[in-house]
């Protein structure tokens, strides 16, 4: 095999996930190089050049016998830029300074404190990236193996779980120190605090419990029933930034959770005014009486299809067809995508406060108040009906689409395929048998919830923006829950300990939090500039070109990512991490003399004169 020379740029792929070389330019056989110290010259020339740019020093610049080998050691790419962005993200957040505080007053000191910041950085680093299996052990595999760190200490997989416990130890110290340590993101007190709750299902290892666990049976907001569940409640502001969390059993109900949680925040924080937001569904007409004997405020969306007849009708059909042809202008305008009217429920009479609320809560099991304390609850509330123009438009079209499908499917699809899996059989009707047709009054009457949603509050000074502001918030909250089990992978908790499945979630809730705060810095008027961002760090890799110098270069840093590090105060790292060559002042001769020493296995020497 002959060999060739080639001058090769090195460069990591984020999408194949690998190290890729790129020739820039043949110099030919390696026997027929130029032995008149051309080569040396160009080697020099790269290194004046590089050091009048700025850039890292390329002299005794080494040549790599073999790209292709298996056994190059170019393949040996290790994560970097997650680590180091999420460490920033906790210096920029003071919560590296709490943290490390909060090691000085826990109970147990079994890990020293230098380990027990470089194991929550490389905790919150691995939940922040997107990756597979997040028990401690795995973390500990992937900090031992794919981590690289210019001083990097070994853990035993247990520093990680001893971490875990001092965390908890000092978890209201460390939330109460990071709202303080913050107060210009808060704009110095909590006006305004908003609340929910999820819960998150168990179905990690096997253990006895007892009913005073956190871990029970109780009602599901993944459909999850069948397994047990903790329930985890999470305060933010208006503006969506999260604040702290606590962990309820999982058969606790959001009333009493949303209780619970209001005499821890209001020991802790300044609250001005807490108001629960909340999916419709998730809270019961009783726990709104609840709430509004108890002189609470909550924000709550409604589910449209389940609303009585008489009040649908009262809240989305409109007046006329003028009405109806020009709905917007009846609505108080928020935004170009946003129009909100008002309907307060003290319009209704009693005797329709009696057949939409008070018949309903009759209905449940537990109804535990009469009929003239529900009338006066129900009549301090309010709804907002919220449109959005272009989403109306949008849902018109994707109605007269799916039309036209249901009629082409009903001359070639089997009768019993409409019955058993048809997506859009509650648009038939069955005549003569079993004969399907379409129900075309049914598809007029969708049209009324074109674009619409609606929002119900006992809150009187709320506006018509503020509700639709509320609103959106609701859905920050939700996005943020959704981050938590999916994103940030909070599920599944490998844990059978109570103490170690709330260290678990605690973790999972800093993780929201500096995600939050990327999120924040990078755009504030939407997360996805932001999520692109840590997708970009999580790519940013460290190359080892020779472990044994060693030699260890980054991959590219493309000019959008160079300017979000800037705004997070990250600094650009040079092109090479860290370079344990022997470094050469003097120009290179043209002569050759004593050989190096220090060459790896991986290198071969120039051809000299």
């Amino acid at each position: 095999m002959i060999p060739y020379a080639y001058l090769v740029d090195n460069h990591w792929n984020p999408f194949h996930k690998k190290n890729e070389q790129k020739i820039v330019a043949s110099l030919g056989r390696v026997e027929n190089l130029p032995v008149d110290g051309t080569i040396e010259k160009i080697i020099v020339a790269l290194d004046n050049f590089a050091n009048k740019m700025g850039f890292a020093s390329l002299s005794d610049g080494i040549v790599l016998q073999n790209l292709s080998s298996r056994e190059n050691l170019l393949s040996r790419v290790y994560d970097w830029g997650i680590v180091n962005l999420t460490k920033q993200a906790l210096k920029n957040l003071s919560l590296d300074s709490i943290i490390s505080g909060s090691w000085a007053y826990a109970n147990k000191k079994e890990i020293s404190r230098d380990k027990f910041m470089q194991v929550v950085s490389v905790l919150l680093a691995h939940r922040l990236s997107d990756r597979g299996e997040l028990s401690e052990k795995a973390t500990y595999e992937w900090h031992r193996d794919k981590v690289y760190a210019v001083r990097k200490e070994n853990h035993s997989h247990m520093d990680f779980y001893r971490a875990l416990d001092i965390l908890l130890d000092r978890k209201d110290f460390i939330e109460k120190s990071y709202y303080e340590q913050n107060l210009n993101l808060f704009n110095g007190k909590l006006d305004l605090v908003l609340f929910d709750t999820t819960s998150i299902y168990y179905y990690g290892a096997d253990g006895e419990y007892d009913e005073d666990s956190i871990l029970q049976y109780g009602f599901s907001k993944d459909g999850k029933g069948n397994l047990k569940q903790v329930i985890v409640g999470v305060l933010m502001t208006a503006d969506g930034i999260p604040i702290a969390h606590e962990v309820f059993p999982g058969n606790t109900a959001d009333v009493h959770a949303f209780n619970q949680m209001i005499t821890v925040i209001k020991d802790k924080y300044p609250v001005g005014k807490i108001i629960l937001i909340a999916d419709r569904g998730m809270v019961s007409e009783e726990n709104l009486i609840h709430l509004e004997q108890s002189g609470l405020s909550y924000v709550v969306g409604i589910r449209m299809r389940q609303l009585p007849q008489t009040l649908k009708k009262k809240l989305l059909e409109p007046l006329d067809d003028e009405h109806a042809r020009h709905e917007t202008e009846y609505m108080d305008k928020i935004a170009d995508n946003l129009f909100v009217s008002e309907f307060p429920v003290s319009r209704l009479t009693d005797d329709e406060i009696t057949d939409l609320f008070v018949e309903k809560i009759k209905k449940g099991k537990s109804a535990t108040f009469d009929e003239k304390t529900i009338i006066a609850s129900v009549k301090n509330r309010r709804f907002f009906v919220c449109l959005n123009p272009y989403v109306k438009e949008k849902n018109k079209k994707d109605r007269q689409y799916f039309t036209k499908v249901i009629e082409r499917k009903i001359g070639s699809t089997p009768v019993k395929d409409w019955i058993v899996k048809n997506g859009y059989k509650k648009y038939l009707k069955f005549e003569k048998g079993l004969t399907p047709s379409i129900d075309y009054d049914r598809l007029r009457d969708e049209a009324i919830y074109d674009g619409k949603w609606i929002v119900m509050t006992n809150e009187k000074n709320i506006s018509s923006f503020m509700a639709g502001a509320y609103y959106k918030t609701l859905q920050n909250i939700e996005r943020g829950f959704k981050d938590m089990k999916s994103l940030i992978n909070v599920r599944p908790i490998y844990h059978f300990k109570e103490e170690r499945i709330r260290a678990h979630i605690f973790v999972c809730f800093l993780i929201l939090v500096i995600k939050w705060y990327i999120c924040r810095i990078i755009n504030q008027y939407s997360q996805s500039e932001g999520r692109r961002f840590i997708e970009e760090m999580d790519n940013l890799k460290a190359v080892a070109i020779d472990p044994d110098i060693p030699l260890y270069v980054r991959t590219v840093i493309d000019p959008k990512t160079q300017e979000d590090m800037k705004k997070l105060k990250l600094v650009i790292p040079p092109k090479v991490i860290i370079d344990g060559r022997r470094k050469v002042n003097a120009p290179i001769p043209k002569t050759g003399g004593r050989p190096r020493l220090d060459r790896s296995k991986n290198q071969i020497s120039l051809p000299i004169t």
